[in-house]
Formats: structure tokens, C-alpha cells, sequence
């Protein structure tokens, strides 16, 4: 018998079996392993996600909380900058939660102004109704204060004139958007023609 012949008639062995089950592919215990580390593998990855998206939204809901804050406080600045005298709300609206002023204009008839904050809408708005300064205000004051420092009380706001006696004014505003607070504040204090 040639060589090649006996080595054809030569029976596999176990060893045999495994080099050839291992050229073969993977076995059910080796994908059912493999799956089971994709499944803990993907798990982690969502979990990170997850928290990962939370966290960008209460970014997000900061930003644009402290966005419409900023916004709404500079434009009643604005107002209060461009102010030829300051006069008292219409009634029924209370003088910390709304603020009336007037403009003159070159060749113009006088513009009054009224900012007033809706609690139950949550808006701030301008010439009320007109158009909004923001949404999602969760409250809005205002503080004024004589020129000796002093601020009034709501018991001043019952005076006659009390208006010309406010040498600085101070807005705050704070709005919330997705859970997220954001405060703003500014000073204005008036030229001695507004007052």
C-alpha cells in the first residue's frame, strides 16, 4: 500500500474532529456567549444615553429659561431708558407687578407704555394685551426706589405723585422652561426728565 493510500484510511480522531469543527464556525454556546455580552454591552450604552439626553435637556431648559429672562428684563430697561416720565398703572394692576411710562417722540403724539405680568398665563407683555416679552414667567417685580436709596412700600404707591418721587427702578424676572429656573435683574435709574 502506497503512503498517500494509508494516510486516506487513516481513522480521525478526536483531536481530528475539533480542528475541523473549529474550521467549521462558531458553536451555540459560543453565539448564545456573544449574545449575551451585546445585550449587557447595549444596555450600558442606553443607560449612558439616556442620562446623557437628560442632561442635554436641562441644559437646554436652562438656556433658554435664562434666554427669555435676559431678554425680557433688557427690554423693560429699554423702556425705562428711552422713559420722558413715569406714571402710575391703570387700576386694578399693582404698581411692583406692572410698570407704566411714557415716550415722547420727535413729531410724535406721547406713547404711553404699559409692561404687566399675566400670573395666570404666565406672560410678561407689553401695552397688555399686545405683544408678549416672554413666556413661562413664573414672576415678575418691580422695586422702586427714591433718590435717598429708600425703596417704596405698597402703602406709597396710595399717594398722589408717587411717581415722581422714583429716582431707580429695578426689574426681575424668572422663567422657567423645562424644569429649569433661570433669574434676571437690572437697574435702570431715570433721567431727572422721567421722573
Amino acid at each position: 500500500m502506497s503512503r498517500e493510500a494509508a494516510e486516506r484510511s487513516v481513522v480521525p480522531t478526536p483531536a481530528g474532529h475539533g480542528r475541523r469543527r473549529s474550521r467549521a464556525g462558531v458553536t451555540l454556546v459560543e453565539l448564545l456567549v456573544a449574545a449575551c455580552v451585546t445585550a449587557v454591552a447595549l444596555t450600558g450604552a442606553w443607560a449612558w444615553l439616556w442620562s446623557a439626553g437628560g442632561a442635554a435637556r436641562g441644559a437646554a431648559g436652562r438656556a433658554q429659561a435664562a434666554t427669555a429672562a435676559a431678554f425680557a428684563v433688557r427690554t423693560v430697561a429699554d423702556e425705562l431708558g428711552l422713559a420722558t416720565s413715569l406714571c402710575s398703572p391703570p387700576a386694578g394692576m399693582s404698581p411692583d407687578r406692572a410698570l407704566c411710562v411714557e415716550h415722547r417722540h420727535d413729531g410724535a403724539a406721547v406713547e404711553s407704555v404699559l409692561v404687566a405680568w399675566d400670573p395666570a398665563r404666565h406672560v410678561l407683555w407689553r401695552k397688555a394685551p399686545g405683544m408678549y416679552l416672554a413666556d413661562h414667567v413664573e414672576s415678575f417685580a418691580v422695586d422702586y426706589f427714591r433718590a435717598d436709596g429708600q425703596r417704596l412700600a405698597a402703602a406709597d404707591f396710595a399717594a398722589a405723585g408717587w411717581p415722581q418721587t422714583v429716582a431707580l427702578i429695578t426689574v426681575t424676572a424668572d422663567v422657567t422652561v423645562g424644569g429649569r429656573t433661570a433669574r434676571a435683574s437690572r437697574s435702570v435709574a431715570l433721567a431727572p426728565e422721567a421722573t
